[in-house]
């Protein structure tokens, strides 16, 4: 009797930690565990589990963790097609990273940029809630909004712009980088309506975003070659980012591939970290914009030549002094059709 009651109990515990096992997966937790289970049917059975949960984790890898939590809870398969989807789209690339890559090994490449990407995803999605759609080399696409709702997604994708920027300057003067040229992070950021879902063949697909805006976002984030920035973004982000960032408007460009002109404006940090000095310097550079837009060369090539150490004021100040010296034809826009992207 007594070794019945022993054998019974045994039975409760390794039934009770599988039934246990089952209802972590069904709530989405996925971590590995260990167990000792003296019946072997319960231990093959447990051991399916844990290959299960080391498959949905190795997925996640790939593709957004979000994504596979959705597909599991609704037992399907990932389908080709897609939907609208109100987004915000931050492309980031590492300024002349092909020159850095021939100065370093394979090895010495592949730490330093395996350092530098783990940084930004961190921020990215557990800082910002942002979905990191793909890595292109040194590249990296993220969407917000997408696969579940985020609250004020463009205001998280400024936060996560600028919180990067400041993370990779700290991680390029650190004693792990031993000594490696810094990596410097352009960012482009842009809000607007794309297709999102499943695109590829039946065999092989890309959960993504696809559509014009996410073709503005990345020329936006290129335009920072020209202008001497380091984030740039859309009109659309600044309007609903809110009044936690400051922007200056830099110019009206109509970027590679479009007719017409977008306005474009530089994320220059946090409101409330903005000097007195930088607030006035960004005012007296949208006056002499202003009087640009106005045909007033002589006038805003004053005062961009005044804000010496400004480079989009360099490259403002440059225009001006062409079209003083070859005015424009009547009908001039004022649109800088950008031939690069």
């Amino acid at each position: 009797g007594a070794g019945g009651v022993l054998l019974l109990r045994a039975i409760q515990r390794a039934q009770a930690k599988f039934v246990d096992e089952t209802e972590r997966m069904n709530r989405l937790e996925f971590a590995p565990a260990q167990h000792d289970v003296f019946f072997r049917d319960v231990s093959a059975s447990l051991e399916g589990l844990e290959r299960a949960k080391s498959a949905v984790r190795a997925m996640g890898k790939y593709v957004p963790m979000d994504l596979v939590r959705r597909l599991y809870l609704a037992k399907s398969e990932p389908v080709l097609g897609g939907e609208m989807v109100d987004v915000s789209i931050m492309f980031t690339d590492i300024k002349g990273f092909t020159t850095i890559s021939e100065q370093l090994s394979p090895n010495e490449l592949a730490g330093a940029l395996g350092r530098y990407l783990e940084v930004m995803a961190r921020i990215i999605q557990d800082e910002c809630q942002g979905t990191i759609d793909k890595y292109i080399g040194d590249a990296i696409m993220t969407i917000w909004n997408a696969p579940s709702p985020v609250a004020q997604h463009a205001t998280m994708a400024c936060r996560a712009a600028l919180k990067c920027l400041a993370a990779g300057e700290r991680l390029s003067t650190s004693p792990e980088w031993r000594g490696i040229p810094p990596f410097v992070t352009r960012f482009g950021l842009h809000r607007d309506r794309a297709m999102v879902g499943h695109y590829g063949s039946p065999n092989r697909m890309n959960y993504t975003a696809i559509g014009d805006g996410v073709n503005l976002a990345s020329r936006l984030e290129g335009l920072n070659k020209q202008y001497g920035t380091s984030i740039m973004a859309s009109e659309t982000i600044r309007e609903a980012a809110g009044g936690e960032f400051a922007f200056r408007l830099l110019d009206v460009v109509a970027v590679k591939g479009k007719s017409q002109g977008v306005k474009v404006y530089e994320l220059v940090g946090f409101s409330s970290e903005l000097t007195t000095g930088r607030r006035e310097s960004i005012a007296a550079y949208e006056r002499a914009f202003d009087l640009y837009r106005s045909r007033d060369f002589k006038a805003a090539l004053a005062i961009f030549e005044s804000l010496r150490d400004d480079e989009p004021s360099r490259v403002l100040a440059e225009r001006c002094r062409t079209l003083l010296a070859t005015p424009p034809q009547h009908g001039w826009s004022g649109v800088f059709e950008s031939t690069e992207k």
